[in-house]
């Protein structure tokens, strides 16, 4: 059965210039989490937890706190969590954001509005982060978004918060950073930007379809140079030069001020039997080497 649509594209904070601090509370921040911890976070896995408390007679709770580089009008979170206590405390996952916060504890902090009522406290499954997807919209762009995982032990129980991943969903505000490179569908008519990632959809294995994309220079005033292309899945190549060549990665050397690259064709295999089909999260990455 197909996967619901997404509702917006993920932001990769991991890549993308983003931060992701944790703490007990809202009220403290601790310290930021490592880059390796931030790429888990921003993955599929779960089996191996972020953050984790496991205590008897304490406080399980756990917040994070990601800051991003540029206002975001968001649309859901992808989630993979397990909050849970023994004893009757109820547990919850609680989300607030912030378009003026400058460390987390500062600013106006509105709270997430949640169509489908509140988050789950238990999100396990390995696609939940895919199919579970969790609408989730603020009354204006913010920049900084909080998730408290709330696991208080009134007693003397076992509490526990395990975080394996969280996913932003939604589009980037408008005039944030206007030097940028945007993603364009080559397959639409006009090459509109994408509003959605990518999505080859549910198809039987051996099977292999292509889309093509284009990059957009979003500045009108400087030179993208050296920019740098990189796909990361072992099922997914890409091309430049209308399929006489596929490869996972590859340089342009500039595009002008609103310049657009020629097509790139992106090919998704899918093996033969025998290899674990489900739920993928590839991404093309575009590192820009400078602007001038």
């Amino acid at each position: 059965m197909p996967y619901p649509t997404l509702p917006g594209r993920k932001f990769e904070y991991d890549a993308g210039g983003g931060s992701v601090y944790y703490g007990n509370s809202p009220t403290d921040i601790t310290a930021p989490i490592t880059t390796e911890q931030m790429a888990k976070l921003n993955g599929i896995g779960n089996t191996s937890a972020v953050l984790s408390t496991n205590v008897w007679a304490g406080n399980g709770s756990r917040t994070l706190w990601v800051f991003l580089p540029e206002k975001y009008v968001v649309a859901g979170l992808g989630m993979i969590h397990n909050v849970y206590c023994t004893d009757s405390t109820p547990v919850s996952v609680t989300v607030a954001g912030s378009a003026d916060s400058t460390n987390g504890l500062d600013g106006t902090w509105i709270n997430a509005t949640l169509p489908n009522g509140a988050i789950p406290t238990y999100m396990m499954d390995d696609d939940v982060w895919r199919d579970s997807i969790q609408p989730c919209t603020f009354s204006e762009a913010i920049k900084v978004l909080r998730v408290h995982y709330s696991a208080p032990n009134a007693g003397a129980d076992y509490s526990s918060v395990n975080i394996y991943a969280l996913h932003i969903y939604g589009v980037k505000a408008d005039g944030q950073i206007p030097d940028d490179i945007l993603f364009l569908d080559d397959d639409e008519s006009g090459d509109p930007e994408f509003i959605r990632d990518l999505d080859f959809g549910d198809r039987p294995e051996g099977t292999t379809v292509t889309h093509r994309m284009k990059l957009f220079n979003s500045s009108t005033t400087k030179i993208a140079n050296n920019l740098t292309l990189s796909i990361i899945d072992t099922d997914f190549t890409f091309s430049m030069d209308e399929g006489t060549t596929w490869v996972t990665g590859a340089t342009i050397t500039s595009l002008a001020p609103q310049g657009t690259s020629s097509s790139i064709i992106i090919k998704n295999t899918i093996p033969p039997p025998t290899q674990l089909l489900g739920p993928r999260a590839p991404r093309l990455e575009v590192t820009i080497g400078s602007w001038s």
